[in-house]
C-alpha cells in the first residue's frame, strides 16, 4: 500500500495539474475541430476509419504503457518525469510543425505523412497523462484526495461543457494560430507542472527506496481499477457520444437538442462533483463506488424504457450522477490501493480503461 506523508493539501501543485489538464482538454477540442478540416483540405477523408481506430488504440494502450515505463525508470535510475517531459516536448513540437504547414500552401506535399503525424501527436499527448495525474497522491493526504479530484473534475468537465464556445474561438483564430496556441499551452503548462512538482518527485523516489522490497501488486487491485475505469468511461461515452446520437435517432423532431443536453449534463456533473467532493472525502470510498454502480443500473433500466424525451432525459440525469460519483471516488480509491512501485502503471490502466467505451462509440457513430 502507498504510504502518504503529505499532511496538507498543496494547492499550488493542484493548480498546476489543473492548468495542465485544462490545456489537454482545449487541445483535444481543437483536434476534433480541425482534424476533419485538414483531412478535407488534403483529400484523405478515406483515412477516417484509420485515424478513429488509431486514436482509440492509442488512448487505451499508451497511458498504461507510459505509466509502466515511468515506474520502471524511477526504479532503475531515480528519474520519474522523463516520459512526461518527452510527451510534453513532442506534443508541443508537433503542434508547431502542423501550424507551420497549415500556414503554407503546400499541405498537399505532406499528404502522405500527415496521418502519421496525427498518430504521433495522439501518442505524445497520452505519454504524460499517467505520470502527471499519478502525482495527485503527493499533493494531498489520502482523506482529501476526493476534494482534489472534485476540483480537477470541475475544471475539465466545465471546459468540455463549454466546447461550443471553445470551438467558436478556435474557428475565429483559424488553424495556424490555433495550433500555435495549442503548442504554447501544452508546453507552458507542462513546464510549470514540472517545476512545481519537483519536490514531490523527490518524495516519491525516497518512498520507493524505503519500500523497495514491496511485493507484487495484487491482481484484484488491478481488476478493481479496471472495472472503475470502465464505469467511468461508460458514463463519459454515454454523455458525449451516445446520448446526442440516440436522441436524434429516437426523437428526430427534437434530436438537434441532443448536443445541448449533453453539454448541460456535463456542466451539471462538474458542479455536482465539486460540490460533493468534501462530503465524499468523509465517507468510505468503497460505499460511494458501490452507490455509483447501483445508480448506474437504475439509469440503464430507465433508459431501456425511455419511450419519451422526458424519460430519456431522466435516465441521462441518473447516469450522469453515477458518472459523477465514480469520477470523484474512483481515482482516490485506486491510489489508496496501489503501491509506490506500481502507482503510475495502475493509474494508466484506470485512464486507458476509461477510454474503451468512448472509442467504441466514436467508431460506431463516426
Amino acid at each position: 500500500m502507498l504510504i502518504q506523508k503529505t499532511e496538507t493539501l498543496k494547492w499550488r501543485e493542484v493548480y498546476s495539474l489543473a492548468a495542465l489538464n485544462a490545456a489537454v482538454v482545449i487541445s483535444w477540442i481543437a483536434y476534433h475541430e480541425y482534424q476533419p478540416i485538414l483531412m478535407e483540405k488534403i483529400q484523405i477523408t478515406h483515412l477516417l476509419d484509420f485515424l478513429v481506430v488509431s486514436k482509440a488504440i492509442v488512448l487505451i494502450v499508451i497511458p498504461p504503457f507510459a505509466g509502466w515505463l515511468s515506474d520502471y525508470i524511477l526504479r532503475v535510475n531515480g528519474k520519474y518525469l522523463i516520459v512526461f517531459t518527452v510527451g510534453i516536448g513532442a506534443t508541443a513540437m508537433i503542434f508547431m510543425v502542423v501550424a507551420t504547414l497549415a500556414s503554407t500552401h503546400h499541405l498537399m506535399d505532406v499528404k502522405s505523412i500527415l496521418p502519421f503525424m496525427i498518430v504521433l501527436w495522439l501518442i505524445s499527448m497520452n505519454l504524460f497523462i499517467s505520470p502527471a495525474n499519478s502525482m495527485i497522491e503527493a499533493f494531498a493526504p489520502a482523506q482529501k484526495l476526493p476534494i482534489v479530484i472534485g476540483f480537477l473534475f470541475l475544471i475539465t468537465e466545465l471546459l468540455y461543457a463549454l466546447e461550443p464556445v471553445i470551438v467558436s474561438l478556435v474557428s475565429f483564430f483559424g488553424d495556424t494560430l490555433t495550433f500555435i496556441v495549442g503548442g504554447v499551452l501544452i508546453g507552458t503548462a507542462g513546464f510549470i507542472f514540472h517545476r512545481v512538482s519537483s519536490d514531490e518527485v523527490l518524495q516519491r523516489k525516497q518512498e520507493l527506496l524505503t519500500h523497495e522490497r514491496q511485493g507484487r501488486q495484487s491482481v484484484l487491485s488491478y481488476l478493481a481499477i479496471l472495472m472503475m475505469g470502465l464505469h467511468l468511461g461508460f458514463g463519459k461515452g454515454f454523455l458525449v457520444e451516445f446520448l446526442p446520437e440516440y436522441f436524434a435517432e429516437q426523437f428526430p423532431a427534437i434530436g438537434q437538442h441532443g448536443d445541448t443536453i449533453s453539454f448541460i449534463l456535463l456542466g451539471l456533473s462538474a458542479i455536482l462533483g465539486f460540490s460533493i467532493s468534501g462530503w465524499v472525502a468523509k465517507k468510505k470510498l468503497l460505499h460511494i463506488i458501490a452507490a455509483s454502480y447501483a445508480i448506474l443500473v437504475v439509469g440503464i433500466l430507465v433508459l431501456v424504457f425511455s419511450n419519451t424525451p422526458v424519460i430519456l432525459i431522466v435516465a441521462s440525469v441518473i447516469i450522469a450522477v453515477s458518472f459523477t460519483f465514480i469520477n470523484i471516488s474512483g481515482l482516490p480509491f485506486a491510489i489508496q490501493h496501489l503501491s509506490v512501485r506500481h502507482i503510475t502503471y495502475g493509474i494508466g490502466i484506470y485512464i486507458g480503461a476509461s477510454e474503451i467505451f468512448t472509442g467504441i462509440l466514436e467508431y460506431i457513430y463516426r
